[in-house]
C-alpha cells in the first residue's frame, strides 16, 4: 500500500469517527433548538390567549358609571322588560313594592328568574302570590338597600336586607350565594343600583 494510500483511508476514518463522535451531539444540540423554539412558540402562544381564571368572573370590576338616559333607569326597567321575571314583576305588583324600587336608591336586587319560582311546589307558588302580606317579607329578602357589586359582596359575610334581616353571603364553590339562593349573572346596573340574578327563592 502506498502512503498516499495510507494517507486517505486514515483520513476517510478520522473522518467517520468524528461523524460517529459528535453525531449525536449536533443532533441533539439541533434538536434542542427547534425544541427551543417549539417551547417559545407555545409560551407565546399561551401568553396571548391566556385568559386569567376568576371564581366569578364578572367580579372584577365594579358597577360602571351611567350616564344619559341610562342614568335614569331603576332596577324595576331591568326586571320588568325581561321575560325572565314575569314571576317576580308579578309579585312586585301584588306587594305594592314598585314604588319602592322606582325611587332615588341605592338598592341591590337580588331577582329570583321565573325558574327559581318554578322551584317552589305548585300549591305553596300560587299562595305566596295570593298573600300580599307574606309577599312584601319574602321581597324585601330579596333587597339590600345599598348598591353592592359582585366585588362588594365578596368582601361581605353578610348583607342586611331591606326588611332587616342578615343574609349570610357565601363564597365558596363557584357562585356567590345570598341565603339559599345562588347568583348566576351580577352587576346589572340601573340608575338607582344593580340587579343580580339568581337561582331560587329565599322564602
Amino acid at each position: 500500500m502506498t502512503e498516499q494510500s495510507l494517507y486517505k483511508r486514515n483520513l476517510t476514518a478520522l473522518g467517520l469517527l468524528l461523524v460517529i463522535g459528535l453525531g449525536p451531539l449536533a443532533a441533539l444540540s439541533l434538536g434542542s433548538r427547534y425544541a427551543d423554539e417549539e417551547t417559545l412558540a407555545r409560551a407565546e402562544a399561551g401568553d396571548r390567549n391566556y385568559d386569567p381564571p376568576g371564581i366569578f368572573a364578572d367580579s372584577s370590576f365594579g358597577l360602571p358609571d351611567l350616564t344619559g338616559a341610562a342614568a335614569q333607569t331603576t332596577v324595576v326597567d331591568i326586571t320588568e322588560n325581561d321575560a325572565l321575571f314575569d314571576d317576580f314583576s308579578r309579585a312586585l305588583e301584588i306587594a305594592n313594592m314598585k314604588e319602592v324600587l322606582q325611587g332615588p336608591g341605592p338598592v341591590t336586587v337580588f331577582a329570583p328568574t321565573d325558574m327559581a319560582f318554578q322551584k317552589l311546589p305548585q300549591a305553596e307558588r300560587e299562595a305566596l302570590l295570593q298573600d300580599p302580606s307574606r309577599l312584601v317579607d319574602v321581597l324585601s329578602r330579596h333587597v339590600v338597600h345599598a348598591e353592592l357589586s359582585a366585588t362588594d359582596l365578596l368582601q361581605r359575610d353578610q348583607v342586611k336586607t331591606l326588611g332587616g334581616e342578615s343574609m349570610q353571603v357565601d363564597r365558596s364553590g363557584t357562585a356567590i350565594s345570598i341565603g339559599d339562593a345562588d347568583i348566576t349573572q351580577s352587576n346589572l346596573a340601573a340608575g338607582n343600583g344593580v340587579v343580580h340574578i339568581v337561582d331560587a327563592v329565599n322564602l
